[in-house]
Parts: C-alpha cells; structure tokens; sequence
C-alpha cells in the first residue's frame, strides 16, 4: 500500500529546497548561524504624569503588551520563518537543536517571545497535540541572556558602571539643551523630573502614545523632535565611554561569537539561530558598542541580525543587518558597514575588531 504521506512529505522537501530562502545561498554564500537581537513590540506607557489631559484606558496595564504588539509579534514570527524557509527544518517542525530563544526578565519581552514563536512554530500534523490550538510551548530561558540592561537601573549589579553612567548622566543633563527641555517639560507635566530617567519615563509616554495614534498634547507636539531626541541621546549615554561598552554590551557580543564558532566547528550543542528580545535600551548601545554612526531609534520589533556564511572559497564571513520593524520586509532590512571591516566581513577580522570590547572577566570588571 501506497504511503500517501511519506510521499507528501518528500515533495514537501524537494519543494522547499528548490524554493530555498534568497538569503541561504546569496552569493552562493551557504547560511551557517543567525543571531537576532530584536526590541519587544507594542507596549502602553511605562507611567502617567500629573497633569495628563488624555487618560487613556490601557487594558492590560501600563508598560504591557498591546492587542497590536501581541498580533505584531505573531506576524513577525510568521515573517522570520518565510525569510529563513530554507534553512530551517525542511518540514517546518520545531527541533530543539535548532533555536535558542532568550529574553529579559521584562513580562514584556517574555511575552513577545512567546507570541512570536507562536508564528514562528506552529505545529505541523506530527506536532499537532490539539486539532483546535495550532500552538505549541517552546522553551524562551532567562538565563541564556547576555542582556544587561539592568545595570542602568540597578547600580549593585555592575559597581564600576554605575559610576560611570552617574558621570555621563550628569553631563547629559546638565547640557543647556536638555535643561531647557526639562524645564519646559516641568511647566507643563507637574512632575519633578529629578533624573534622566524620570524625565525619560514622560518621553516615553509621549512617544508610546504617538505611535498608537492617540493625539498627544499640544504643547509636547510643540517639542515633539526635542523629546525623540531626548529619548534616543538617553539611550547611548549607556555606553558614554569604552569601559562602559566593555561592561554593558559586551558580554553579549562575546556570547554570539562563541556560538558562531561552535556553529563552524559543528559543536554538539551549536544551534542554527539564536533569538533574544530586549528594549531600546539593549539594541541602542549595541549599535553604539560597535561604533556605528547615525543609530536611529528602534520602533518595536526593529532588530540587529548577524548572519554567519561559508564563502565558496571556504571563508567564513558576518553580515551585520538592521531590520526596521516587526514586519521583516526585504526592503526595509538594511545591510550595516562596520568601521574597520568592510562588509561581508570576515569573522577572524570580527573577533580582532571587538577583541577590545569583549570582557576577559565580567564580574571582576565591574568591580570598583
């Protein structure tokens, strides 16, 4: 008797192969690894100031998910899979050797994780453990992230930065551009806006509710660029100096390293991609990190993306990618030039060009 499946499932391979991802073979470069750094989606304002004129109701609460950052999410996993369709399991079923999925502790990026996989996986028939849920649970760890964001807020963790970062805040905030900016802001919000951070949180909110496409206060219109700006400058003082690069980024750059090595040296535990979701806070300073010029702030679900190839001449090469949002269209996927290493860069002149950036030891560094 004919097996009517087993069948099926050899035409759904050849087919897949043949209709292989531009991606996988660009250049007749052969894929190996992916590593996404990606923003979380869209979320309601982290606060509400005192003088709020526009109360709006956020379901789910402040700082959480929205409806369209959930559908976002989803839709960005459905993208990621078109886009790496030949690289992945040719019959489109989760594996467990071929991801790792990371986030913050943030329920936020947590959950942008989880819808995104939702979109990503979806189980095929063998998978399928309810006829009426295509979903299945795939692990997202904490602990695999290299993501230390929180060193900002929370000065026990990283001693040394600490120090720093209260350095570079109190030159930012002492520019006159930015007192200025603050003062004005006081006049209108009744807040007291003591720090970067309290005065970050009311620029948030205006940006948050601009891009939901709720109408924003006339005056915060009036400094609508200021307050952008404002937020973006906020982000890469993180990493003001060389030591606080070293320190917040740099553990993860390392990681992602050390996985593309253990791609390339076929390590048992190497994996094909490597996804974390963070905030603006983690993609910012990356850029920075690796010193590129003119970083735009990232919308929700913007992305770094380095993609590691085998060259026909068996050359080992690192694109660096910025994606501008949760959709992953082609377009709108722009290839970065690292200073020092023109693009595709080779990955033994990748580890020589971050060498200086990468901690010997972490924990002893941020000692002070």
């Amino acid at each position: 008797m004919i097996n009517f499946k087993f069948i099926i499932s050899c035409l759904l391979i050849i087919v897949m192969n043949d209709c292989v991802s531009k991606i996988v073979n660009q250049n007749n470069f052969q894929l190996k690894f992916v590593f996404i750094l990606s923003r979380h989606m869209n979320r309601a304002p982290l606060i509400e100031y005192k003088n709020i004129t526009n109360r709006i109701n956020w379901p789910r609460g402040l700082g959480e998910l929205t409806d369209q950052g959930i559908w976002n999410a989803y839709r960005a996993g459905q993208a990621l899979r078109e886009r790496y369709l030949g690289f992945l399991h040719p019959l489109q079923r989760y594996t467990p050797s071929e991801i790792d999925v990371s986030s913050t502790s943030v329920e936020r990026c947590y959950q942008t994780a989880g819808y995104l996989l939702a979109g990503m996986y979806p189980p095929n028939d063998e998978q399928t453990w309810n006829q009426l849920l295509r979903w299945q649970p795939i692990p997202i760890k904490t602990s695999l992230s290299k993501d230390h964001q929180q060193f900002a807020v929370n000065p026990s963790l990283c001693p040394k930065y600490s120090v720093e970062l209260h350095e570079a805040t109190e030159t930012f905030m002492n520019t006159e551009k930015y007192k200025n900016l603050v003062k004005y802001m006081k006049n209108y919000t009744s807040s007291t806006l003591d720090t970067c951070y309290d005065v970050l949180k009311v620029a948030d909110f205006i940006w948050t509710e601009h891009m939901a496409n709720y109408s924003i206060p006339n005056w915060a219109m009036e400094r609508k660029d200021d307050i952008d700006k404002y937020i973006l400058s906020s982000m890469e003082i993180l990493v003001e100096t060389e030591q606080m690069k070293r320190l917040f980024s740099g553990d993860m750059l390392n990681d992602i390293l050390t996985r593309m090595e253990a791609s390339m040296n076929k390590s048992s535990d190497a994996k094909k991609i490597y996804l974390h979701i963070g905030h603006d806070s983690t993609i910012v300073p990356f850029l920075k990190t690796l010193n590129i010029e003119n970083v735009t702030y990232p919308l929700y679900g913007a992305a770094v993306v380095m993609e590691l190839y085998a060259t026909p001449s068996n050359e080992t090469v690192v694109k660096l990618l910025y994606n501008k949002d949760y959709k992953w269209k082609e377009s709108d996927i722009k290839l970065i030039e690292l200073p020092g290493c023109p693009q595709p860069c080779r990955l033994e002149d990748w580890r020589t060009y971050t060498k200086k950036i990468i901690p010997f030891n972490l924990s002893e560094e941020c000692k002070n």
